[in-house]
């Protein structure tokens, strides 16, 4: 897989906006994943996003348009992760709240 450097640029503008300390890149299911000590948050996948969601919101998420089960290699869903189309974090405020969730599903 690949992943979007314009994604990765745009991801780690909002975080600054965000005013999120600590966190670091890193190579991670073949995209750029964002990290808070170990845990990763989010992960710029082809040009989408991979998303940890709180479980709470997880059901809920899942019924947007554009929003699907992580599911590495065809198996079963990946925890609590989501793959976000394009489309659908094309928008900066879209994005913001997206990782935002994935910050809140590891703290």
């Amino acid at each position: 897989m690949t992943y979007d450097p314009g994604l990765v640029a745009r991801i780690a503008d909002a975080l600054v906006n965000m005013s999120e300390r600590g966190v670091r890149q890193k190579n991670v299911f073949g995209g750029r994943g964002f990290l808070i000590g170990k845990s990763a948050f989010a992960i710029a996948w082809n040009d989408g996003l991979l998303v940890k969601t709180p479980r709470a919101e997880y059901e809920r998420l899942l019924e947007q348009r554009g929003v699907t089960p992580f599911q590495p290699d065809g198996e079963s869903a990946m925890g609590t992760w989501l793959v976000v189309d394009a489309e659908v974090i094309a928008d900066d405020p879209e994005l913001s709240d997206w990782l935002q969730r994935g910050l809140r599903a590891i703290r």
